[in-house]
């Protein structure tokens, strides 16, 4: 290595150095964690406890459709990876 690339990489290091002195500290500003940028979460829309069990079951519901709909693709793609790998084993 030639020695003016030492001293660029000794100057940009010193330079980081510095620059790290001068970061704020999100911890040390003293924010409120319960307001965040757009302020603080307000439920305006009630449920009774029906509309909730209705709405849990409704998530309930979709979340077993996304996971059939993974399985299906996944078992696919799996399957043609299979018969893929079988025939070049057995007959090529």
């Amino acid at each position: 290595m030639s020695f003016g690339v030492v001293q660029a990489m000794i100057a940009s290091i010193k330079n980081n150095k510095k620059q790290l002195s001068k970061r704020d500290n999100y911890f040390e500003k003293g924010v409120d964690a319960n307001h965040g940028a757009y302020g603080k979460l307000e439920d305006h829309k009630k449920m009774s406890s029906y509309e909730f069990k209705v709405f849990q079951k409704k998530l309930k519901e979709d979340e077993l459709r996304r996971q059939r709909k993974v399985f299906t693709i996944f078992g696919s793609i799996m399957l043609v990876i299979v018969s893929v790998v079988i025939y070049f084993l057995f007959f090529a």
